[in-house]
């Protein structure tokens, strides 16, 4: 059953608190940075207790692969292993035909193909689930692993051999169907183990499948139905394709579907990992399509927010309120999302004086955010609570340009006003007084009252920047 968010119960947790049981999202764990010599490597701790807290495991933020197989079926469809496939099917196309050295050839890229499906597997089983990338590595180094799976066939067919001659065809084609339907256990068994001996014991590769239980069943049927895909396309697709293409088309199919078939198993060993024995790390987990729910990395304040959520969502408003005052101390509040929650606490809590000290700041990040609306519905709050409430010169220069633009000239006029009698010395002051000048002309045709306001503009800043835009105002009227 799939663990929730606490404070989120829309959201898959990630994180569990040993000491209060607490789940959390990564919006609502707190994260810190390591530090040291290792950047971007962090450490994550309960918002409620300040105490590390352990990760839920992978098993919580995937599906079930009976549920994926359309994720499982376009692994391959990105870049690295499209043009991989690409290259290897047009090479395998033009070295088709009889001879050693083309026929060499082939099998090494066969070979290739394997490998990059190995890796695509290791890949998956440890929480990454995007394609590696092709590179040496992934093509052709550390290649042991791909022969011990030819010597795990080779040994199967032997002893197969040996029962034929030994023991007669029936004992020996039961072998061989017991030992196939095992395969992907004993792969499963290589990569985890990275032992030969170990994926061969039946006492293990038994033991593992029971683990697994019902689950396995499907995933060898649905390894069966990839298997068999090539020659079901051979058989009943490509005979519409013009011939010359038939070998290419082939190829590609048996390098797509190899490498789905090994996606799948690595998936498996993801989803069991824990019945398997497999470590997977949190660091690795790589889900494109997870719900990841990651703090805001361009919020400044997500750390503050992450540790005062659990308080908020608790009822204790004082104690969240309490923790960003003190959080916020030295360098006051940065981001948008943190002002906003303070001045609604501060609000809520009817703690006004310290609302309205708050708000002066709100408004500046707000209208430098531009959030039209609730710098409007915070000012207009402000005034009503006290008359001469006075945020700073930019927030007043466009509050009374928003006002304007909603139609309320005398709101306009009034905070346009305010901003020149407070701020006399501002540099906004003449663009102020210009403003004032086009809403008494353009919205309450008033050309007069304009006239009066842009003489005074010229008379107080007589060589201002505006100047040749005020006379060309006036020549207008």
């Amino acid at each position: 059953m799939k663990k929730f968010c606490n404070y989120h119960p829309t959201r898959i947790a990630h994180w569990n608190c040993p000491q209060c049981g607490g789940l959390f999202c990564p919006e609502c764990v707190v994260r810190r940075e390591k530090g040291g010599f290792v950047k971007g490597e962090f450490l994550h701790f309960c918002p409620k207790c300040n105490l590390p807290a352990d990760w839920v495991g992978v098993s919580n933020l995937i599906e079930p692969f009976w549920k994926r197989l359309p994720g499982i079926f376009t692994y391959p469809f990105s870049a690295a292993p499209l043009i991989f496939m690409a290259v290897v099917a047009v090479v395998s196309f033009f070295l088709s035909g009889p001879g050693l050295v083309k026929a060499l050839i082939r099998g090494a890229l066969w070979m290739a193909v394997l490998k990059y499906s190995f890796e695509s597997l290791k890949a998956t089983a440890s929480g990454n689930l995007k394609p590696p990338g092709i590179s040496s590595k992934t093509i052709s180094e550390d290649v042991q692993q791909v022969f011990k799976q030819f010597l795990l066939y080779i040994i199967i067919f032997l002893g197969f051999g040996y029962l034929i001659a030994t023991a007669g065809p029936i004992p020996a084609f039961a072998f061989l169907i017991f030992a196939l339907f095992f395969v992907p256990s004993m792969i499963i068994l290589l990569v985890t183990s990275s032992s030969l001996l170990h994926a061969l014991n039946p006492m293990v590769f038994v033991g593992l499948v029971f683990r697994i239980g019902p689950a396995y069943l499907l995933m060898y049927l649905f390894l069966l139905l990839l298997g068999s895909a090539p020659a079901f396309l051979g058989q009943f697709i490509i005979k519409f394709f013009p011939s010359d293409m038939h070998t290419l088309l082939i190829n590609c199919a048996q390098s797509f579907y190899t490498i789905v078939s090994y996606h799948l198993m690595g998936y498996a060993i993801l989803q069991y990992h824990e019945k398997i024995g497999y470590q997977v790390d949190y660091a690795d987990f790589k889900d494109p399509s997870a719900q990841a729910y990651e703090p805001r990395k361009a919020d400044p304040d997500a750390a503050i927010l992450s540790a005062a959520n659990p308080l908020i969502q608790d009822g204790k408003l004082d104690e969240a309120i309490a923790l960003i005052k003190e959080r916020t101390r030295t360098e006051g509040i940065k981001g948008v999302n943190l002002s906003e929650r303070y001045y609604h606490l501060l609000k809520m809590r009817k703690r006004t004086a310290e609302m309205l000290e708050n708000a002066v700041n709100h408004l500046n990040l707000l209208t430098s955010a531009n959030h039209k609306g609730k710098a409007l519905k915070v000012y207009f709050e402000c005034l009503k609570l006290k008359p001469d409430f006075l945020p700073d010169a930019m927030a007043l220069f466009k509050l009374g340009s928003w006002l304007n633009e909603t139609g309320k000239t005398k709101e306009a006029i009034g905070t346009y006003n305010r901003l020149m009698k407070f701020y006399p010395e501002d540099t906004l002051v003449p663009k102020t007084y210009f403003r004032v000048a086009q809403i008494f002309h353009d919205r309450l045709m008033n050309a007069e009252k304009a006239k009066q306001v842009l003489g005074l503009l010229k008379k107080k800043y007589p060589d201002h920047e505006i100047t040749p835009q005020v006379e060309n105002y006036l020549a207008q009227l």
